[in-house]
């Protein structure tokens, strides 16, 4: 690409000329906000002055807040990812962050999410003159560009076909060989760095100073392994590896935690005190390995270089795997006729929580996972 495409100027009201402003709209949980920020890095290297802005859930905003590649980072009242759209409803909230919208002047928008009126009725009402989407029907009215999602693939890779679209566009010539797509680029700070310490510290004496990390919660009900299971797992790490396991949680999933930890029998030991999500993940950049479930804090470890063990059930790893060399990273499911399903509402097995393709997988493949992992 030449450096005129690439420092190309856009027309700006008023007659000044200025580089392209692009929203990415992601109104979910903190998982799938990261497998979008590759479709930021993608836009910065195809344009390294464009100004990409991220619009996502309050308790989501630490993730771009994180990510080089993302210049600014607004945030809206979404409901729960599982909400039924209620066009009513939203019109007030939607009018409220249209304005700040509108004041960003953006030239594109990209909607990640495959359905998400939400959005589209926040970027329609701001004025933004490209909207970019899936060929969803909750989401076409809001479009001017519609792209068909294409089954199997990636969620990241996904993101990134709606950012190449939008920098058509914008103008900007396509590769003839697309560069593959990056993981999802996450800055530790300095004081990440001195929260995760401050941490460890508490507990290094019987985790170790990289310690193994579990992580038993998710966004989904329907993805959790059995708390027993956790401890039985933390068990027989303890047993193999010589070290108590720590148990990380997020603000809604400390009861889970400490579950985990009571099942263990004294062989795993909780974080002693809540951390930011940049805290977080400087702990997990210490850690020897990650266990999860299909999870935000699976990919952020993934993002932050850490060798992650991945439980997985209904969800397909093809599609939200971490996204990491095979050599840290470990997917472990069990092998049933209806999953992966896909669908963690409604599954066509009926299950409200612990489908068989989550207690399916028992603790011997994990361990071995993890084994495996840590070589």
């Amino acid at each position: 690409m030449s450096a005129a495409l690439r420092h190309r100027q856009y027309p700006f009201r008023g007659g000044r000329a200025r580089p392209p402003r692009i929203l990415i709209a992601r109104p979910d949980h903190l998982g799938d906000v990261l497998l979008t920020l590759p479709a930021a890095s993608m836009i910065r290297r195809a344009i390294p002055g464009a100004h990409v802005a991220f619009l996502v859930r309050p308790d989501a905003a630490a993730v771009p807040r994180h990510c080089p590649d993302v210049s600014e980072t607004l945030t809206a009242p979404y409901p729960s990812p599982s909400a039924d759209f209620d066009r009513e409803a939203w019109q007030g909230p939607a009018a409220v962050v249209a304005r700040v919208v509108a004041r960003g002047r953006f030239d594109v928008a990209i909607l990640a999410r495959p359905a998400d009126s939400w959005s589209g009725a926040i970027l329609v009402a701001a004025g933004v003159p490209h909207r970019i989407g899936y060929a969803d029907p909750a989401t076409l009215p809001y479009l001017t560009e519609a792209v068909p999602r294409v089954a199997g693939r990636h969620a990241a890779e996904e993101a990134v076909a709606l950012a190449m679209r939008a920098l058509a566009v914008l103008g900007v010539r396509q590769p003839t060989d697309p560069a593959p797509v990056v993981p999802p680029r996450w800055r530790v700070t300095p004081s990440d760095i001195a929260e995760a310490d401050q941490a460890l510290a508490r507990v290094a004496e019987v985790t170790g100073d990289a310690p193994i990390v579990l992580h038993p919660g998710a966004g989904w009900r329907l993805k959790l392994w059995p708390a027993e299971r956790w401890g039985a797992l933390a068990a027989a790490i303890h047993a193999r590896f010589g070290v108590a396991p720590l148990v990380t949680a997020g603000p809604q999933e400390t009861l889970l935690a400490a579950r985990v930890v009571e099942c263990a029998g004294g062989a795993a030991v909780p974080l002693p005190a809540p951390v930011s999500l940049g805290g977080l993940a400087a702990l997990y950049q210490r850690a020897r390995v990650v266990v999860a479930t299909d999870s935000g804090p699976l990919h952020l470890a993934a993002a932050v270089g850490a060798p992650v063990v991945g439980l997985y059930g209904p969800a397909d790893p093809a599609v939200s795997g971490p996204l990491a060399p095979a050599f840290r990273a470990r997917v472990v499911r069990v092998s049933l006729p209806c999953s992966p399903c896909g669908l963690v509402i409604d599954p066509p097995c009926g299950a409200i929580e612990h489908p068989a393709c989550v207690t399916g997988v028992d603790v011997g493949s994990m361990l071995a996972a993890v084994a495996a992992v840590l070589g």
